[in-house]
């Protein structure tokens, strides 16, 4: 097994056994195995009482594994739905800490569109470090979507269950003694490290540590989803986005969309990057990210156990890849997998013009690198007539002659942004090297998006080859984004941060004058009364503890240099509500005050 250079932890060794799905093979199979973890269904003779299950929680239970039943086989969503022996139970009995029930809507006569999973437990801890696993892997959820499917589970659940019992009545689990298996070492160095999501205790919080659009949302965008929602059988020439983010690449980066150029769609860019991790590490990669990279994307590749490697970069250049520094890197380098984001630099807002791209890709090509070129963040440049723009196509054509056969290109890119719309979630992906195409769907799993999202991305796409409209919502949009970067500036350079000014996109990072510093923080964000002096304790400001105390302190959650990979530099999103970003420059303000007293 690889040693992870990042962290010196070594990977843990996982061993898989396929196992037979009957109740009493299975029970038999757990006490002479006794194994750590049982994934596993339920026969369907089996599935509509509950004894089955329960033999299966007393078995797992003695010995100390965690078990995840799977019931998608049983789980039917129908004006008839039959009855399920694991649900009946759950009615009256709550769920042993050391199990989960696992469901996908696969059976669905109700809805067939709706493609939805979820997990059912009750510890805490498993559910914690789930919601945040899907946040690595997947990304968070479109508002949409969560409207959508919310609105559907009430109408099917506003019927009355039989045999219901308040928590109250349920019977207490029977205490067990034995210790269950717990998270990796690997994965909880992730998750502890992502800087995902923050305990707030109950107390609002300032966000400006996240990828999502919070602005007004324009009446175009709003009437473009109304009407993906209004329309009834849709055809598929209608949700057929293909065609139209060929043509949005072509024009945006001159990307080239031949034959051989298969484009891969969901509802998030992480779900698609996971899958590009998988990819490499299937075939030995190493993913490389330049310091100065998107932190989420560098959590999914530790979280998968990817060889990673960190690539540095000069504060000179803005912290960006250059080609001197990038020859130097891939010299000892085998099968190196290289992640840029561009042209939107993500955190810092910074630009790479169309010959800085070409510099990168030929020292890339000179030692067959995989790249994969995340445009995600694009878009939204503050100089927009006068930047020029991409042609990739031109640039690789220049290269691939003379460059290394493994070499190749995948075009990363989330559409959120560009169509001003918090809302709503659309991720692509173009492959164009056959091999990484056939990897890329050997690994099951992705989120697809919904026929709306679909409906209302192409609608969005058209307006936006139209003169004025979108366009011109999206000038205006940019002019507020560039005013709040301004603002920004000035108030933490007041504040005694040094700001790396940006050029594009809804992030800046600025490095505190005041690291080395302490700082008193309440254990909570709720204020204690004068007396209770223990509530408090006392933090030195460093990279890994100036996000807590920050939050801690005034309730703003910034990213801080273990995220934007720039020892000092934090990250600060500016696409808030305008109430939201007015409280985060008090935030600033006042923690500015605390750090001087």
């Amino acid at each position: 097994m690889l040693q992870t250079a990042e962290n010196g932890l070594s990977d843990d060794v996982v061993t898989v056994i396929e196992a037979p799905r009957q109740s009493d093979l299975m029970i038999e199979l757990i006490k002479r195995l006794k194994p750590q973890v049982v994934v596993t269904g339920i026969a369907h003779f089996e599935a509509v009482t509950s004894s089955a299950f329960v033999q299966l929680l007393d078995a797992t239970g003695e010995i100390g594994s965690r078990l995840f039943l799977d019931i998608s086989d049983h789980f039917e969503l129908s004006s008839l739905p039959g009855t399920i022996g694991v649900l009946k139970y759950l009615s009256g009995t709550p769920l042993p800490s050391h199990a989960a029930i696992v469901c996908g809507l696969v059976k669905n006569q109700v809805y067939s569109d709706l493609e939805v999973a979820f997990v059912i437990s009750e510890e805490e801890a498993i559910l914690k470090a789930l919601s945040k696993t899907v946040e690595i892997l997947e990304g968070n959820t479109s508002l949409i979507s969560q409207y959508y499917y919310g609105c559907i589970f009430h109408e099917l659940l506003s019927f009355q269950l039989t045999d219901r019992h308040p928590n109250l009545e349920r019977r207490s689990e029977k205490s067990k003694s034995v210790e269950v298996i717990r998270f990796t070492t690997s994965a909880i160095s992730v998750l502890s490290n992502a800087e995902l999501s923050i305990s707030d205790e109950g107390y609002p919080l300032v966000r400006m540590d996240v990828d999502q659009w919070f602005l007004p949302v324009p009446s175009l965008v709003k009437a473009a989803i109304f009407e993906s929602f209004a329309r009834q059988n849709m055809t598929e020439s209608e949700i057929d986005v293909t065609p139209c983010i060929k043509q949005f690449v072509q024009t945006e980066y001159g990307f080239p969309t031949d034959s051989g150029t298969e484009f891969i769609f969901s509802d998030c860019s992480q779900a698609l990057f996971s899958k590009l991790v998988l990819c490499c590490i299937q075939e030995g990669g190493t993913m490389c990210f330049p310091d100065g990279s998107n932190g989420n994307y560098v959590s999914v590749a530790k979280f998968l156990k990817a060889n990673t490697v960190h690539i540095p970069t000069n504060p000179e250049r803005g912290f960006k890849l250059t080609e001197e520094i990038l020859i130097k890197a891939l010299e000892t380098m085998k099968k190196p997998w290289v992640y840029i984001s561009g042209p939107t630099i993500n955190p810092t807002g910074l630009l790479y013009s169309n010959q800085e791209m070409e510099n990168i890709l030929s020292a890339c090509a000179r030692f067959g690198a995989r790249v994969v070129i995340d445009t995600s963040f694009s878009g939204l440049e503050f100089e927009y007539e006068g930047r020029g723009g991409w042609n990739l196509g031109s640039c690789l054509s220049k290269i691939s002659s003379s460059g290394n056969p493994s070499f190749c290109v995948s075009l990363l890119g989330g559409l959120s942004l560009k169509l001003l719309s918090g809302a709503l979630k659309f991720a692509f992906l173009a492959l164009n090297e056959p091999i990484l195409i056939e990897a890329f769907h050997s690994f099951p799993g992705l989120s697809k998006p919904h026929c709306t999202d679909k409906y209302t991305i192409k609608k969005l796409l058209s307006l936006r080859e139209q003169k004025g409209g979108l366009l011109d919502v999206a000038m205006e949009q940019i002019r507020i984004l560039e005013n709040r970067a301004k603002c920004l500036k000035e108030v933490l350079e007041n504040c005694g941060w040094d700001v790396l000014r940006p050029c594009a996109g809804v992030s800046m990072v600025a490095k505190p004058s005041f690291l080395g510093k302490a700082v008193k923080v309440n254990h909570s964000l709720k204020h204690t009364g004068s007396g209770e002096k223990d509530a408090t304790y006392e933090i030195k400001l460093t990279d890994a503890s100036l996000r807590e105390a920050v939050a801690k302190t005034t309730g703003l959650c910034v990213n801080s240099g273990s995220w934007t990979g720039i020892p000092g530099y934090c990250r600060f999103t500016i696409a808030l509500e305008e109430s939201e970003f007015e409280q985060a420059l008090a935030c600033l303000v006042k923690f500015k005050s605390i750090v001087d007293n």
